[in-house]
Protein backbone atom coordinates (compact mmCIF):
# COMPACT_ATOMS: atom_id res chain seq x y z
CA UNK A 1 0.00 0.00 0.00
CA UNK A 2 1.28 3.39 -0.89
CA UNK A 3 2.29 5.58 2.09
CA UNK A 4 -0.87 8.73 2.38
CA UNK A 5 0.23 11.93 0.75
CA UNK A 6 -1.12 14.45 3.25
CA UNK A 7 0.36 16.96 4.88
CA UNK A 8 4.21 15.71 6.79
CA UNK A 9 2.99 17.13 9.96
CA UNK A 10 -0.22 16.98 11.72
CA UNK A 11 -1.14 17.77 15.13
CA UNK A 12 -2.99 15.31 17.75
CA UNK A 13 -6.05 14.71 16.61
CA UNK A 14 -7.99 14.92 19.92
CA UNK A 15 -9.11 11.19 20.80
CA UNK A 16 -12.56 10.24 20.30
CA UNK A 17 -14.07 8.82 23.25
CA UNK A 18 -16.81 6.24 22.05
CA UNK A 19 -17.71 4.69 18.81
CA UNK A 20 -21.06 5.48 17.37
CA UNK A 21 -23.78 2.17 17.27
CA UNK A 22 -25.03 2.06 13.85
CA UNK A 23 -28.54 0.08 14.34
CA UNK A 24 -30.25 -1.64 17.12
CA UNK A 25 -28.46 -2.11 20.10
CA UNK A 26 -26.40 -5.64 20.34
CA UNK A 27 -28.69 -8.13 22.53
CA UNK A 28 -27.27 -9.77 25.52
CA UNK A 29 -24.02 -11.56 24.96
CA UNK A 30 -25.08 -14.58 25.79
CA UNK A 31 -27.18 -15.03 23.28
CA UNK A 32 -25.53 -13.11 20.93
CA UNK A 33 -25.13 -15.72 18.15
CA UNK A 34 -22.83 -13.31 15.97
CA UNK A 35 -20.35 -13.04 18.52
CA UNK A 36 -20.46 -16.31 19.31
CA UNK A 37 -19.59 -17.92 16.06
CA UNK A 38 -17.13 -15.21 15.58
CA UNK A 39 -15.43 -16.66 18.55
CA UNK A 40 -16.26 -20.29 17.58
CA UNK A 41 -14.36 -19.12 14.23
CA UNK A 42 -11.33 -17.44 16.00
CA UNK A 43 -11.10 -20.86 18.43
CA UNK A 44 -10.90 -22.93 15.37
CA UNK A 45 -8.27 -20.97 13.55
CA UNK A 46 -5.95 -20.85 16.49
CA UNK A 47 -6.61 -24.61 16.46
CA UNK A 48 -5.21 -25.12 13.02
CA UNK A 49 -2.59 -22.75 14.37
CA UNK A 50 -1.33 -25.26 16.84
CA UNK A 51 -1.23 -27.93 14.78
CA UNK A 52 0.60 -26.27 12.14
CA UNK A 53 3.21 -25.02 15.07
CA UNK A 54 3.98 -28.34 16.02
CA UNK A 55 4.07 -29.82 12.56
CA UNK A 56 6.10 -26.88 11.64
CA UNK A 57 8.82 -27.80 14.12
CA UNK A 58 8.80 -31.50 13.66
CA UNK A 59 9.79 -31.04 10.05
CA UNK A 60 12.11 -28.28 11.18
CA UNK A 61 14.66 -30.25 13.35
CA UNK A 62 14.27 -33.30 11.56
CA UNK A 63 14.78 -32.35 8.09
CA UNK A 64 17.40 -29.48 8.80
CA UNK A 65 20.55 -28.34 10.91
CA UNK A 66 19.48 -27.04 14.28
CA UNK A 67 20.78 -23.76 13.10
CA UNK A 68 18.47 -23.77 10.13
CA UNK A 69 15.65 -25.16 12.26
CA UNK A 70 16.10 -22.27 14.39
CA UNK A 71 16.11 -19.81 11.16
CA UNK A 72 12.84 -21.36 9.92
CA UNK A 73 10.83 -21.13 13.43
CA UNK A 74 11.97 -17.96 13.90
CA UNK A 75 11.05 -16.71 10.30
CA UNK A 76 7.84 -15.30 11.06
CA UNK A 77 8.84 -13.27 14.19
CA UNK A 78 10.58 -10.74 12.49
CA UNK A 79 8.52 -9.72 9.87
CA UNK A 80 5.62 -9.34 13.06
CA UNK A 81 7.74 -6.85 14.44
CA UNK A 82 8.82 -4.91 11.65
CA UNK A 83 5.41 -4.60 10.22
CA UNK A 84 2.57 -4.21 13.76
CA UNK A 85 3.45 -0.39 13.79
CA UNK A 86 2.30 -0.25 10.25
CA UNK A 87 -0.43 -2.32 11.05
CA UNK A 88 -1.73 -0.32 13.44
CA UNK A 89 -2.47 2.76 11.58
CA UNK A 90 -3.76 0.41 8.92
CA UNK A 91 -6.47 -0.91 11.68
CA UNK A 92 -7.09 2.67 12.67
CA UNK A 93 -7.68 3.71 9.16
CA UNK A 94 -9.43 1.09 7.09
CA UNK A 95 -12.75 -1.11 7.83
CA UNK A 96 -11.63 -3.73 10.09
CA UNK A 97 -13.42 -6.83 8.59
CA UNK A 98 -11.44 -6.07 5.04
CA UNK A 99 -8.47 -6.17 6.44
CA UNK A 100 -8.65 -8.94 8.23
CA UNK A 101 -10.95 -11.16 5.59
CA UNK A 102 -7.93 -9.94 3.26
CA UNK A 103 -5.20 -11.27 5.64
CA UNK A 104 -6.71 -14.83 6.52
CA UNK A 105 -7.00 -15.15 2.51
CA UNK A 106 -3.75 -14.17 2.39
CA UNK A 107 -2.49 -16.59 4.61
CA UNK A 108 -4.42 -19.77 3.57
CA UNK A 109 -3.22 -19.04 0.05
CA UNK A 110 0.44 -18.74 1.28
CA UNK A 111 0.03 -22.36 3.34
CA UNK A 112 -2.01 -23.96 -0.28
CA UNK A 113 0.77 -22.75 -2.03
CA UNK A 114 3.51 -24.35 0.18
CA UNK A 115 1.59 -27.45 0.56
CA UNK A 116 1.49 -27.86 -3.26
CA UNK A 117 4.84 -26.81 -3.34
CA UNK A 118 5.66 -29.61 -0.70
CA UNK A 119 3.78 -32.15 -2.83
CA UNK A 120 5.77 -31.54 -6.01
CA UNK A 121 8.65 -32.16 -4.56
CA UNK A 122 9.61 -28.70 -3.62
CA UNK A 123 11.07 -28.92 0.01
CA UNK A 124 13.15 -27.84 2.79
CA UNK A 125 14.37 -24.17 3.96
CA UNK A 126 13.82 -22.01 0.99
CA UNK A 127 10.16 -22.92 1.24
CA UNK A 128 9.55 -23.05 4.84
CA UNK A 129 11.26 -19.80 5.42
CA UNK A 130 9.50 -18.03 2.67
CA UNK A 131 6.18 -19.19 4.35
CA UNK A 132 7.17 -17.84 7.34
CA UNK A 133 8.09 -14.25 6.40
CA UNK A 134 5.03 -14.28 4.11
CA UNK A 135 2.98 -15.31 7.25
CA UNK A 136 4.33 -13.50 9.43
CA UNK A 137 3.83 -9.85 7.19
CA UNK A 138 0.30 -10.70 7.00
CA UNK A 139 0.00 -11.28 10.92
CA UNK A 140 1.23 -8.17 11.65
CA UNK A 141 -0.58 -6.26 9.41
CA UNK A 142 -3.61 -7.53 10.65
CA UNK A 143 -2.94 -8.21 14.20
CA UNK A 144 -3.99 -4.31 15.53
CA UNK A 145 -7.20 -4.54 13.03
CA UNK A 146 -7.99 -7.78 15.23
CA UNK A 147 -7.40 -6.13 18.30
CA UNK A 148 -10.01 -3.24 17.47
CA UNK A 149 -12.93 -5.59 16.38
CA UNK A 150 -14.59 -6.57 19.39
CA UNK A 151 -15.14 -2.92 20.48
CA UNK A 152 -17.08 -2.65 17.12
CA UNK A 153 -18.77 -6.16 18.48
CA UNK A 154 -20.40 -5.73 22.10
CA UNK A 155 -21.66 -3.43 24.60
CA UNK A 156 -18.58 -1.63 27.05
CA UNK A 157 -19.57 -3.83 29.67
CA UNK A 158 -19.80 -7.24 27.66
CA UNK A 159 -16.05 -6.94 26.48
CA UNK A 160 -14.43 -8.20 29.44
CA UNK A 161 -16.76 -11.84 28.71
CA UNK A 162 -15.89 -11.61 25.25
CA UNK A 163 -12.44 -11.46 25.75
CA UNK A 164 -12.86 -14.43 28.43
CA UNK A 165 -14.55 -16.65 26.03
CA UNK A 166 -11.78 -15.90 23.43
CA UNK A 167 -8.69 -17.21 25.91
CA UNK A 168 -10.48 -20.05 26.99
CA UNK A 169 -11.42 -21.15 22.88
CA UNK A 170 -7.46 -20.40 22.51
CA UNK A 171 -6.02 -22.38 25.30
CA UNK A 172 -8.79 -25.06 24.48
CA UNK A 173 -7.79 -24.89 21.40
CA UNK A 174 -4.11 -24.98 21.68
CA UNK A 175 -4.08 -27.79 24.06
CA UNK A 176 -5.89 -29.63 21.72
CA UNK A 177 -3.89 -28.31 18.48
CA UNK A 178 -0.58 -29.21 19.51
CA UNK A 179 -1.20 -33.31 19.72
CA UNK A 180 -2.99 -33.01 16.55
CA UNK A 181 0.06 -31.62 14.85
CA UNK A 182 2.18 -34.12 16.12
CA UNK A 183 -0.07 -36.96 15.06
CA UNK A 184 -0.63 -35.17 11.57
CA UNK A 185 2.53 -34.70 10.74
CA UNK A 186 3.32 -38.24 11.19
CA UNK A 187 0.27 -39.67 9.21
CA UNK A 188 -0.10 -37.05 6.62
CA UNK A 189 3.13 -35.11 6.35
CA UNK A 190 3.79 -31.23 6.57
CA UNK A 191 1.27 -30.53 3.24
CA UNK A 192 -1.59 -32.45 5.28
CA UNK A 193 -1.03 -29.68 8.06
CA UNK A 194 -0.47 -26.65 5.94
CA UNK A 195 -3.60 -28.16 4.13
CA UNK A 196 -5.38 -27.56 7.53
CA UNK A 197 -4.22 -24.69 8.45
CA UNK A 198 -5.58 -23.21 5.78
CA UNK A 199 -8.56 -24.50 5.94
CA UNK A 200 -9.22 -22.74 9.29
CA UNK A 201 -8.15 -19.42 7.68
CA UNK A 202 -10.42 -20.00 5.04
CA UNK A 203 -12.99 -20.57 7.63
CA UNK A 204 -12.90 -17.68 9.77
CA UNK A 205 -12.35 -14.97 6.43
CA UNK A 206 -15.89 -17.05 5.55
CA UNK A 207 -17.40 -16.08 9.47
CA UNK A 208 -16.05 -12.50 8.88
CA UNK A 209 -17.50 -12.06 5.28
CA UNK A 210 -20.64 -13.57 5.46
CA UNK A 211 -21.49 -13.60 9.65
CA UNK A 212 -19.89 -10.94 11.15
CA UNK A 213 -21.59 -7.28 11.24
CA UNK A 214 -20.05 -4.72 13.21
CA UNK A 215 -22.52 -2.42 15.73
CA UNK A 216 -20.62 0.38 16.49
CA UNK A 217 -18.79 2.74 14.00
CA UNK A 218 -15.09 3.19 15.25
CA UNK A 219 -13.99 6.76 14.17
CA UNK A 220 -11.14 6.45 11.42
CA UNK A 221 -7.64 7.94 11.30
CA UNK A 222 -7.87 11.44 8.88
CA UNK A 223 -5.86 11.26 6.00
CA UNK A 224 -2.14 11.56 6.96
CA UNK A 225 1.34 10.56 6.31
CA UNK A 226 2.10 7.10 8.05
CA UNK A 227 4.59 8.56 10.00
CA UNK A 228 2.37 11.57 10.99
CA UNK A 229 -0.25 8.64 12.07
CA UNK A 230 2.17 7.39 14.30
CA UNK A 231 3.57 10.57 15.96
CA UNK A 232 -0.03 10.94 16.66
CA UNK A 233 -0.39 7.40 18.33
CA UNK A 234 2.70 8.29 20.36
CA UNK A 235 1.34 11.92 21.50
CA UNK A 236 -1.67 10.50 22.09
CA UNK A 237 -0.09 8.19 25.06
CA UNK A 238 1.82 10.65 26.43
CA UNK A 239 -0.88 12.33 27.30
CA UNK A 240 -3.00 9.76 28.43
CA UNK A 241 -1.41 8.55 31.82
CA UNK A 242 -3.79 5.39 32.55
CA UNK A 243 -3.35 4.60 28.50
CA UNK A 244 0.02 4.58 28.70
CA UNK A 245 0.51 2.56 32.19
CA UNK A 246 -1.27 -0.08 30.58
CA UNK A 247 0.26 -0.03 27.46
CA UNK A 248 3.26 -0.54 29.52
CA UNK A 249 2.27 -3.11 31.98
CA UNK A 250 0.49 -5.35 29.61
CA UNK A 251 4.10 -4.91 27.71
CA UNK A 252 5.92 -5.68 30.78
CA UNK A 253 4.03 -8.82 31.95
CA UNK A 254 4.99 -11.50 29.81
CA UNK A 255 8.96 -10.44 29.96
CA UNK A 256 8.84 -12.41 33.29
CA UNK A 257 6.25 -15.09 32.96
CA UNK A 258 7.17 -16.37 28.99
CA UNK A 259 10.59 -17.40 29.98
CA UNK A 260 9.49 -19.57 33.19
CA UNK A 261 7.34 -21.34 30.62
CA UNK A 262 9.08 -21.71 27.68
CA UNK A 263 12.40 -22.40 29.40
CA UNK A 264 12.31 -22.30 32.65
CA UNK A 265 10.20 -25.18 33.28
CA UNK A 266 12.23 -27.56 31.16
CA UNK A 267 15.17 -26.56 32.72
CA UNK A 268 13.81 -27.34 36.33
CA UNK A 269 12.44 -31.06 34.76
CA UNK A 270 15.46 -31.71 33.33
CA UNK A 271 18.09 -31.01 36.19
CA UNK A 272 15.96 -32.94 38.46
CA UNK A 273 15.95 -36.07 36.21
CA UNK A 274 12.44 -36.04 36.28
CA UNK A 275 11.38 -37.10 32.49
CA UNK A 276 9.73 -34.96 30.30
CA UNK A 277 6.24 -36.57 31.49
CA UNK A 278 6.67 -34.34 34.20
CA UNK A 279 6.89 -30.93 31.24
CA UNK A 280 4.02 -32.24 29.96
CA UNK A 281 2.11 -32.34 33.37
CA UNK A 282 3.07 -29.10 34.06
CA UNK A 283 2.07 -27.39 30.66
CA UNK A 284 -1.44 -28.99 31.49
CA UNK A 285 -1.51 -27.63 34.90
CA UNK A 286 -1.06 -24.53 33.63
CA UNK A 287 -3.76 -24.59 30.87
CA UNK A 288 -5.98 -26.02 33.36
CA UNK A 289 -5.42 -23.15 35.73
CA UNK A 290 -5.52 -20.64 32.85
CA UNK A 291 -9.06 -21.87 31.77
CA UNK A 292 -10.76 -21.57 35.09
CA UNK A 293 -8.96 -18.22 35.88
CA UNK A 294 -10.64 -16.79 32.71
CA UNK A 295 -13.96 -18.17 33.89
CA UNK A 296 -13.23 -16.74 37.57
CA UNK A 297 -12.36 -13.70 35.70
CA UNK A 298 -15.69 -13.75 33.08
CA UNK A 299 -17.86 -14.18 36.51
CA UNK A 300 -16.26 -12.21 39.14
CA UNK A 301 -17.33 -8.70 38.40
CA UNK A 302 -14.56 -6.86 40.16
CA UNK A 303 -15.39 -3.08 40.73
CA UNK A 304 -11.47 -2.38 39.81
CA UNK A 305 -10.99 -4.44 37.36
CA UNK A 306 -7.40 -2.77 36.28
CA UNK A 307 -6.17 -3.06 39.55
CA UNK A 308 -7.27 -6.42 40.36
CA UNK A 309 -5.20 -7.76 37.45
CA UNK A 310 -2.20 -6.38 38.49
CA UNK A 311 -3.16 -7.77 42.00
CA UNK A 312 -3.52 -10.89 41.11
CA UNK A 313 -0.40 -10.72 38.85
CA UNK A 314 1.47 -9.84 42.51
CA UNK A 315 0.62 -13.27 43.32
CA UNK A 316 2.05 -14.69 40.14
CA UNK A 317 5.16 -14.13 40.48
CA UNK A 318 5.42 -15.60 43.99
CA UNK A 319 4.40 -18.56 42.08
CA UNK A 320 7.04 -17.86 39.43
CA UNK A 321 9.58 -18.31 42.01
CA UNK A 322 7.76 -21.60 42.82
CA UNK A 323 8.47 -23.03 39.64
CA UNK A 324 12.45 -23.44 40.66
CA UNK A 325 11.33 -25.64 43.46
CA UNK A 326 13.34 -29.28 43.39
CA UNK A 327 9.75 -30.48 44.18
CA UNK A 328 7.30 -32.11 41.64
CA UNK A 329 4.17 -31.43 44.02
CA UNK A 330 5.44 -27.24 44.30
CA UNK A 331 5.58 -27.34 40.55
CA UNK A 332 2.83 -28.58 39.94
CA UNK A 333 0.61 -26.20 41.95
CA UNK A 334 2.58 -23.30 41.52
CA UNK A 335 2.20 -23.76 37.36
CA UNK A 336 -1.45 -24.22 38.11
CA UNK A 337 -1.97 -21.02 40.16
CA UNK A 338 0.17 -19.13 37.32
CA UNK A 339 -2.44 -20.26 35.13
CA UNK A 340 -5.62 -19.03 37.17
CA UNK A 341 -3.74 -15.45 37.68
CA UNK A 342 -2.96 -15.45 34.34
CA UNK A 343 -6.38 -16.29 33.19
CA UNK A 344 -8.32 -13.73 35.64
CA UNK A 345 -5.92 -11.52 35.46
CA UNK A 346 -6.05 -11.09 31.25
CA UNK A 347 -9.57 -11.23 31.08
CA UNK A 348 -9.91 -7.68 33.91
CA UNK A 349 -6.93 -6.50 32.36
CA UNK A 350 -8.23 -6.59 28.31
CA UNK A 351 -11.97 -6.01 28.94
CA UNK A 352 -10.01 -2.62 30.66
CA UNK A 353 -7.76 -1.79 27.71
CA UNK A 354 -10.67 -1.76 25.57
CA UNK A 355 -12.71 0.34 27.11
CA UNK A 356 -10.03 2.75 28.32
CA UNK A 357 -8.02 3.30 24.88
CA UNK A 358 -9.78 5.73 22.77
CA UNK A 359 -11.32 4.10 19.80
CA UNK A 360 -9.96 6.36 17.53
CA UNK A 361 -6.20 5.45 18.40
CA UNK A 362 -6.94 1.63 19.32
CA UNK A 363 -5.32 0.03 16.70
CA UNK A 364 -1.78 1.92 16.74
CA UNK A 365 -2.11 1.43 20.71
CA UNK A 366 -2.63 -2.01 20.58
CA UNK A 367 0.64 -2.48 17.69
CA UNK A 368 2.76 -0.87 20.34
CA UNK A 369 1.93 -3.17 22.62
CA UNK A 370 2.31 -6.33 20.79
CA UNK A 371 5.81 -4.65 19.79
CA UNK A 372 6.34 -4.57 23.15
CA UNK A 373 6.14 -8.26 23.22
CA UNK A 374 7.89 -8.85 20.27
CA UNK A 375 10.56 -7.27 21.40
CA UNK A 376 11.40 -7.90 25.09
CA UNK A 377 10.02 -11.36 25.36
CA UNK A 378 13.11 -13.27 22.44
CA UNK A 379 15.36 -10.88 24.87
CA UNK A 380 14.17 -12.14 28.15
CA UNK A 381 14.41 -15.93 27.41
CA UNK A 382 18.36 -16.24 26.93
CA UNK A 383 18.82 -13.74 29.79
CA UNK A 384 16.81 -16.45 32.06
CA UNK A 385 18.75 -19.06 30.17
CA UNK A 386 21.96 -17.08 31.24
CA UNK A 387 20.75 -16.71 34.75
CA UNK A 388 20.54 -20.21 35.23
CA UNK A 389 23.47 -21.41 33.86
CA UNK A 390 25.64 -18.97 36.24
CA UNK A 391 23.80 -19.41 39.23
CA UNK A 392 20.76 -21.97 39.36
CA UNK A 393 17.06 -22.37 38.18
CA UNK A 394 15.81 -21.52 41.11
CA UNK A 395 17.87 -18.22 41.25
CA UNK A 396 16.55 -17.54 37.74
CA UNK A 397 12.91 -18.23 38.81
CA UNK A 398 13.14 -16.44 42.26
CA UNK A 399 14.77 -13.51 40.26
CA UNK A 400 12.14 -13.04 37.60
CA UNK A 401 9.29 -14.13 40.52
CA UNK A 402 10.56 -10.83 42.44
CA UNK A 403 11.02 -8.88 39.66
CA UNK A 404 7.41 -9.42 38.14
CA UNK A 405 5.98 -9.30 41.79
CA UNK A 406 7.47 -5.38 42.50
CA UNK A 407 6.65 -4.02 39.04
CA UNK A 408 2.96 -5.47 39.46
CA UNK A 409 2.73 -4.12 42.61
CA UNK A 410 4.06 -0.78 41.18
CA UNK A 411 1.52 -0.88 38.62
CA UNK A 412 -1.42 -1.68 40.77
CA UNK A 413 -0.88 1.04 43.28
CA UNK A 414 -0.71 3.66 40.29
CA UNK A 415 -3.72 6.24 40.70
CA UNK A 416 -4.19 5.82 36.74
CA UNK A 417 -4.66 2.31 37.31
CA UNK A 418 -6.49 2.30 40.33
CA UNK A 419 -9.00 4.81 39.07
CA UNK A 420 -10.27 2.59 36.06
CA UNK A 421 -12.93 0.81 36.14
Amino acid sequence: MSAGTGPARVSASPPATEPSLIGAAPPPVTRDRMVQAWVGAMALSWFGDAVWTVALAWTAVHTLSPTMAGVVLGAETLPQAVFVLLGGVIADRWDTRRILVTGRLVQAAVLLGGAAAWAAGVRGAPLLVTMGVLLGTATGLTLPAGATLARQLVRPEDLATVSGWNQIGGRVARLLGAPVGGVAVAAIGPAGAMLANAVTFAAIAAVLAGVVRPRYRMPRLPHASWTASLRDGAAYLRGDESARLLVLGLAALNVFVSPVIALGIALRVSSSGWGPGWLGAAEAAFAVGAISGSVVGIRWRVARPARAGFAALVGQGVCIAGTGVGSRAVLSASMLLIGVAAGAASVWLSGTYQRTIAPSHLGRVSSVSSLGDMALVPLAIPAFGALAAGTSVLTAAVVYGAAMSVLCLWFATRPGIARLS
